[in-house]
């Protein structure tokens, strides 16, 4: 396994990688040192345990190339040769090699398959098959055979409210997506979804690359559930459990993204307004990555004065990790404010919980798309085409109480009844 180096992308292959080993077999995972550290404390005692075997990568001492790349750009360079390595060290010992790659760390596996005799290497997606597609759309002039009209008119008639990839990267990463389809040395490719939700999608990426798709997940429902019979309740779920059924609604911005002092205060003001119960998962965008230490002089953010006094009772502000998917699943969540990350859509949509979408940046915004356009299990707090505005106080307010008295519920708790299937 070769994950990419961020929470949202390394975890989902690990995930898979805790999978394949409860089938004993032997996985060799491969990731920066801390990352593995932090695993490793995952699975003590698990069943997969002694089938995981990881492999340290260290940070490079200097991530300045003076060229204006961003430092995980020049972190990704520089673990092109020490992956290189260490599959050719573990092929040494295996009759056969299979290399699962995050789609981002495909030039890292690509000399292996001229040095190694015994190879063979599928990409994986942490994406949705919609975004895959919609971004490939983007990156090939003329698509083989492309007969989806359905896609094309969706986009003529949203215009400028349809994400380009310009528009939701920078144009380092919209540079490195553009060059996944000259992607042609793997076997196949694995995508995070299932065919209940994406099997149109999933059949025009088929044909599109004449390569196989496995779509495996959703990932959270590869492994057992947790006894939790011995572990103490986290603060949201005792929370939860004295709400009504359906009331409370769950915001969370993932681990990436830090909203602004400003947008914050709107957040809180509209969650005030609302007269909503809530769970506000609210903290600074993971820093694990090591090339973006949290200085001691980076600015705090903090909610309104007053505000946890004032909603004490019907709110929970959360400052650290939130168990997402037991929030979820809990009976008395009624909708989720989300930045549409793949993974809480999939989460989301399995647990039947309607979504209120806030996309940010990355594939979020094709992945908002997808649920409040095709699947129409979500609604919009805001258009893509004002992205770079401030979201008031009082849009967020009307964004939430749309959640109640439709029937975004109802579709999505028949769509999550057949991912459960």
């Amino acid at each position: 396994m070769v994950p990419f180096p961020d929470f949202s992308h390394l975890n989902q292959l690990f995930v898979l990688a805790r999978f394949i080993a409860s089938h004993n077999i032997r996985v060799h995972f491969i990731c920066l040192a801390d990352w593995n550290q932090d695993l490793k404390l995952r699975i003590q005692g698990g069943l997969c345990a002694s089938n995981i075997h990881f492999h340290d990568l260290l940070v490079p001492s200097s991530l300045d190339a003076g060229n204006g790349l961003p430092s995980i750009a020049i972190l990704i360079r520089k673990l092109v040769e020490p992956i290189r390595r260490t599959c050719i060290d573990i092929s040494t010992n295996a009759k056969r090699l299979v290399i699962i790659h995050d789609s981002i760390m495909r030039d890292h596996v690509r000399d292996v398959h001229s040095l190694i005799p015994n190879v063979e290497s599928y990409m994986f997606h942490a994406i949705s098959a919609f975004a895959r597609y919609s971004r490939l759309r983007q990156s090939i002039d003329h698509l083989v055979d492309d007969d989806d009209d359905d896609h094309e008119k969706m986009i003529k008639q949203m215009h400028d409210d349809f994400p380009l990839l310009e528009s939701c990267s920078g144009p380092y990463a919209a540079a490195l997506v553009r060059k996944q389809h000259e992607w042609k040395l793997n076997s196949g490719e694995i995508m995070n979804s299932c065919r209940e939700v994406e099997s149109k999608y999933l059949d025009l990426l088929a044909h599109t690359k004449d390569k196989q798709y496995w779509a495996v997940g959703p990932f959270h429902m590869l492994l057992e559930s947790r006894d939790s019979s011995n572990m103490t309740k986290h603060e949201c779920l005792e929370f939860l459990d004295k709400q009504d059924v359906n009331s409370v609604i769950f915001v969370s911005f993932g681990t990436t993204t830090t909203l602004t002092q400003e947008q914050v205060n709107e957040l809180a003001l509209g969650l005030e307004q609302s007269n909503h119960n809530f769970i506000w998962v609210l903290r600074r965008a993971d820093k694990k990555m090591e090339t973006e230490k949290l200085e001691e002089n980076d600015e705090k953010i903090e909610l309104p004065k007053g505000f946890e006094e004032r909603v004490e009772g019907r709110g929970l502000v959360v400052k650290n990790w939130a168990p997402q998917l037991e929030i979820l699943g809990h009976t008395s969540t009624g909708g989720f404010l989300s930045h549409c990350g793949w993974n809480s859509c999939l989460e989301s949509i399995s647990m039947g919980v309607p979504i209120v979408a806030w996309p940010i940046n990355y594939d979020q915004p094709f992945n908002a798309v997808f649920i409040t356009k095709l699947l129409k299990i979500a609604t919009s707090v805001r258009s893509w085409a004002r992205r770079e505005e401030l979201v008031t106080a009082s849009t967020i307010e009307k964004a939430v109480n749309k959640v109640d008295g439709n029937d975004r519920r109802d579709r999505n708790e028949a769509k999550g009844s057949r991912v459960e299937q």
